[in-house]
């Protein structure tokens, strides 16, 4: 009884932790670049059931082992902007937050910001974006001359700023580290990001969040009915215990 009764208050903790990544999900489904996580399960420990029969072991409870980053590709939507980014491949930008931790995203809706005398790119957020070696963009501008009086203006040299993007990889992205939103933290298991000068980029085109809203839905729906019948066993176990209390 004791066995039922922790099992399944096991397995409303996990039920629990499962629903609250399918809501991160739900809540994400129009960041853009964000990559949908799915919670995998373990069970929590095995009796010994026979001693001659090793392979007879019974798992007692369960809890949210991890969580896996669903790679796939969004979708790209075209907004018009002449600074939105996206990536056709496994790459990455990099940004610089103001206290200079470093991060990879597939975000590229990108912004300017003056520094001093100059404009650095810089995403929504106000994070620096990288260029192939590591380093702030000065974003390039050209003068242009318009009209009948020979007006002269100054643009953003858009294809040069499009070759000084940084683009990355990583050995194995499955080791990323969930970061806010939709960035990512390198660790040991991931492996040092490397610049990748032959990776494509969209320019006007964003990547839409990986979310599946109808999967996504499903998933909570059995992890509500889970979660139900965990607390009614939990429910039961404890009735149960009342009963065997009350013969003494």
């Amino acid at each position: 009884m004791n066995i039922a009764f922790y099992s399944a208050a096991t397995g409303m903790i996990a039920q629990q932790g499962g629903m609250n990544v399918t809501a991160n999900n739900i809540a994400n489904v129009n960041t853009v670049g964000y990559k949908a996580l799915r919670p995998s399960f373990a069970d929590c420990i095995y009796t010994e059931q026979r001693a001659t029969e090793p392979e007879w072991d019974t798992g007692h409870g369960q809890y949210m082992n991890k969580t896996d980053f669903q790679w796939d590709i969004g979708g790209f939507t075209d907004y018009g902007q002449p600074l939105d980014y996206a990536l056709p491949n496994d790459g990455f930008f990099m940004v610089r937050d103001s206290e200079g931790r470093d991060y990879l995203t597939r975000d590229g809706a990108f912004q300017i910001t003056n520094v001093g005398d100059h404009w650095e790119l810089v995403n929504a957020g106000g994070d620096f974006v990288l260029d192939y070696e590591g380093n702030h963009i000065t974003v390039p501008f050209v003068a242009e001359t318009e009209g009948e009086n020979d007006t002269a203006t100054t643009e953003i040299d858009y294809p040069a700023l499009t070759e000084m993007i940084g683009v990355f990889t990583v050995p194995n992205k499955w080791g990323l580290a969930q970061a806010d939103g939709n960035h990512f933290l390198v660790t040991d298991r991931s492996g040092a990001p490397e610049a990748d000068l032959e990776a494509d980029k969209l320019q006007y085109y964003l990547e839409r969040s990986s979310v599946d809203i109808a999967q996504e839905m499903v998933n909570m729906i059995v992890s509500q009915r889970s979660y139900q019948l965990n607390a009614k066993i939990v429910q039961t176990a404890d009735e149960m215990q009342q009963i065997a209390n009350n013969l003494r």
